[in-house]
Formats: structure tokens, sequence, C-alpha cells
């Protein structure tokens, strides 16, 4: 076996090697002063009063979450840069690539930087946008072999560097704005999904963090393993379909009807924008990212570096919202200690029929009980959260999704983070550790109303059991909610896997 596999590696591989170490530098970003772009130009008074402030923007809700998105694209002038790991090719996407385009179109520069593993396909839109003389498109850590149903044989052949991935996410503007936070591209991010919709946050932050993550985006796009999308050999297939970029407008699949509704929603928003209708926070923002060489280098997480002392330093509360929660033992001693100090912990993440990852829950199940005998406050999301919101559009299930934590109603950290071995000593991350209690308030209270809708997991007779409120009435259960026999077969079966690993 082991023979092949180093067969597999040399014929497969050695191309692609050869292709992260030659590639090519790209054109070298414009230099400009962002507080004269039109949206810098709205804060520069009040920023530059106090360089060391950030302005902020929360961003709860999906749909706001997009509106946000395509609004900040309408009043670009100079370049968007956009770091993810997921883009999909649904709607949502659709929507996104045709304002990029369309950006584009007007002289603005765009770059963007995809993680491989969230490609959805070599062919899809936002592939294509690399044909428009404005706009370059990278992947980060390449499979060499495009072909998706094939990649498991690279995956063996070349495990400890396939594993390691970008899951950073940044959306900046102008060098201005940044949106920071949990959400990838797509319909799930952004409640629009007709299955399953991820409860998320992220926040736009404008003035000095915004130049912290533009020069972050930079270390990436310059790493050795961002690759133009240019030197793929399927993008030279997609040359056939060069006129296709102008249509993209008229492949999105909406109504006339939804997309006049759809246009005027993002005009309101702009129009609120412009007037600071929307609710700002100011204070001191710092931004935290990991280098680029973690992918080939073992380094320490700052990110993890700065939530260990927030957690330490914390005097009253601490609220974790975490999809993947695995906080291992030096963690668990952490929380311990500060539980004995009458801290209140209080921890949300997804119960076995919500979460998108089993293997991950089998994990979370060693801490989960330790952690309510220790006296934190557990909740698990119930999957069918969506349903019984008012806001909810579509979805039969829900998932979280969301990385925050909040340290005494003051410091809030967000990003793309999650409380696990993956997070922090595997992916790339990025974050935002918001000083400002007003915000910080704002989001504990978000994070409590999900709580408060989620399973809350209690000791009742010396065993945890999982109990929640519906239509007035305290209901009870003994072993995971809406998980069946098989779901929790495949949990005790993945427990065998190395924690390190997840």
């Amino acid at each position: 076996m082991k023979i092949f596999l180093v067969f597999l590696s040399v014929f497969f591989f050695n191309g692609c090697f050869g292709l992260v170490y030659k590639t090519p530098i790209s054109s070298p970003p414009i230099s400009y002063d962002p507080y004269t772009t039109a949206i810098g130009s709205l804060y520069a008074e009040k920023l530059k009063e106090n360089p060391n402030h950030s302005a902020a923007i929360l961003l709860e809700d999906g749909f706001d979450a997009l509106l946000h998105r395509v609004g900040l694209i309408r009043m670009s002038q100079k370049s968007i840069d956009m770091q993810t790991y997921i883009y999909k090719n649904d709607l949502s996407s659709q929507v996104i690539a045709k304002e990029l385009l369309n950006a584009a179109n007007r002289g603005v520069k765009v770059r963007i930087l995809l993680d491989d593993n969230g490609v959805y396909s070599d062919f899809s839109d936002i592939m294509l946008l690399n044909f428009h003389k404005n706009i370059e498109v990278k992947i980060f850590n390449p499979y060499y072999i495009r072909n998706k149903g094939l990649r498991y044989f690279e995956m063996l052949a070349d495990y400890e560097r396939i594993k390691k991935r970008m899951h950073n996410k940044l959306f900046i503007v102008d060098n201005f704005a940044v949106i920071i936070g949990g959400r990838n591209i797509g319909d799930n991010y952004f409640d629009n999904d007709l299955d399953t919709n991820f409860l998320d946050l992220d926040a736009l932050f404008f003035g000095g963090v915004a130049s912290k993550a533009k020069e972050s985006f930079e270390r990436y796009w310059r790493f050795h393993r961002s690759i133009p999308v240019s030197l793929l050999r399927t993008h030279k297939r997609l040359k056939n379909n060069v006129k296709e970029i102008a249509k993209l407008h008229e492949k999105i699949p909406i109504s006339a009807e939804d997309k006049n509704q759809f246009e005027k929603k993002v005009n309101d928003f702009i129009d609120r924008f412009q007037k600071y209708q929307y609710p700002i926070y100011y204070g001191n923002a710092i931004f935290l990212a990991d280098s680029p060489q973690k992918i080939d280098t073992p380094l320490y997480s700052p990110i993890k570096i700065a939530f260990e002392k927030a957690l330490k330093n914390a005097k009253d509360s601490v609220f974790i919202a975490s999809s993947y929660f695995i906080p291992g033992k030096k963690m668990m001693k952490i929380f311990k200690n500060q539980i004995s100090k009458g801290i209140e912990l209080n921890i949300l993440t997804n119960s076995l029929s919500s979460t998108d990852a089993i293997v991950v829950y089998g994990a979370w199940e060693r801490y989960r009980n330790q952690l309510v005998r220790m006296g934190a406050n557990v909740y698990e999301i119930r999957n069918d959260f969506f349903n019984r919101q008012i806001k909810g559009r579509f979805s039969t299930k829900h998932s979280l999704h969301g990385k925050t934590i909040v340290f005494d109603d003051n410091l809030t950290l967000l990003g793309s983070f999650n409380i696990d071995p993956r997070s922090a000593y595997i992916n790339t991350e990025s974050a935002v550790l918001f000083d400002n209690p007003s915000f910080a308030k704002r989001v504990r209270l978000s994070l409590k109303d999900h709580a408060q809708q989620s399973w809350h997991l209690v000791l009742y007779r010396h065993r945890v059991i999982w109990e929640a409120v519906e239509e007035g009435i305290l209901i009870h259960e003994k072993t995971s909610p809406d998980a069946s026999f098989f779901l929790r077969l495949i949990k005790e079966w993945s427990k065998v896997l190395p924690e390190r690993e997840l």
C-alpha cells in the first residue's frame, strides 16, 4: 500500500509542487488614500480624531449580511479584496459574482482568494471572472487533481499538506471597510437555503482594523501556495466561455418581481448607510490572523493566545458560541479555574442533530458532561431553530456556524476561529478583538436569545439530560434529541479518530 501511495505522489504531485514554487507574483496593489473614497469620506472626520479606534456595525441577520456585501460593492471606487474558505455556485454566490463584475467594469480592481477545498467547481462563475482585465482569482493550497471524485487519492498520498486549509474570511472594500466573521459565500450563510441555514455572525469594521486586514490579505495573496487560476489545466477550457462573463446577470434564476424587490432593498441599505442609520460602535479593534506560513510550518495561533489571555482575565462572565467545540485538557483546566472563582461560563454549540460534522460532536461529547458538572451553562442548538423563528424563511434545519466570544460584556472576539484543534494548529484563521461594552452587550443578548431557544444541558439525578421549553411546557430528553440511531452509531465510531486531527 505504501509503495502504491508513493507511486501516486510521484505521478500526480511532482508537477503540482513545481507549479507552487514557480508561481509568478501578480501586479502590486494600487495605492490611494482610503479616506478620500465614497465609503471612507463618511467616517474620515470621526476616525481621524483617534487613529487607534475603529467603527463597527454588527451583522446578525443573514440576509442583511448579504445586503451589506452587495451595497459595499456598489459603493466601491478603488479596490475589493475577498478571502474566503467556501464560495458556492448558488443564487447568493451568483449575485455577488455579478456585482463584482459590475464593479470591475467601473474600473474597480478586484482580487479573490479562495481555498481550494471550498471551490464549488473549476467551471463556476467566480472562476470565470478571472478573464476580466480588472479581476484576479487565486486558489490557496490547491489539489493537483482537479476532479473532486478522485481527490481522496491525493489526500491519502499528501495528507499533511492537504489537511491544512485557509479558513480565513475577509471582505475588504476600498482599503477602508472590512467584513470579518464566520460567514462564507453561499445561500446557507445568508438565510436563503431551502434545506439548511447557518446561524452566524459577522461585523463590518471601518478604519485602522481594515488596513491591518489588508496587510494580512497581501501576505496570503503573495504566498507561494496561492495559485492563479490561469495556471490550472482546467482553466484553459474556460476560454471558450469568455463570452459568458457578460451574461452573468441573465443566469441568476430569479423573477423580475424578486429582482425589483432585491434592488429596492439594496438601494434602501445604501441610503440608510449613507445617512448613518445603522447602529455604529466605536472602540479599539485588534486584528488577529495566522501567518500563511502556518501551512508549511507549525506556528502558534495569535487568536488562541488572545482568547486564552482574555479568558484568564475575565472577572464576571464569558459567553462562547462555537460551531465546533473541542477545548482540550489545558483549556478545560482554565475553565474549571475560572468557574471556581465564580465566573459565569456559557457555551453554545451544535447538537448531534444540528451539526454538519458528526466526528467533531463525538470529540465534544468527551468534554460536554464534564463542563456541565463543573457548573458551566451548556446549550446545544435545536435543529428546528429556524422553524420556530419569525425571521426564518425557508429552511427545515438549522445549524450553528458562528464563532463569537464575549468577555465581561466588554470585549468581543469574532471571526473564523473555532474552539478546536483544527483552528488552533492546522488551519489558518482571522478574527478581531473589539473593545466596546455596548457592542459586547448587543452580541451577548443575541447569543443569549439563541441559547434560550436551544437545548439546555442540566444535571438530573447525577446524569446529564437535555431540556427545553416548547409551547410553555418544559420537556426533557435523556439522549441526544432528534438524532437517529444511525447518527448516534456514526458518532460512536468516530471516537476512534485522533482528536488533534479534527
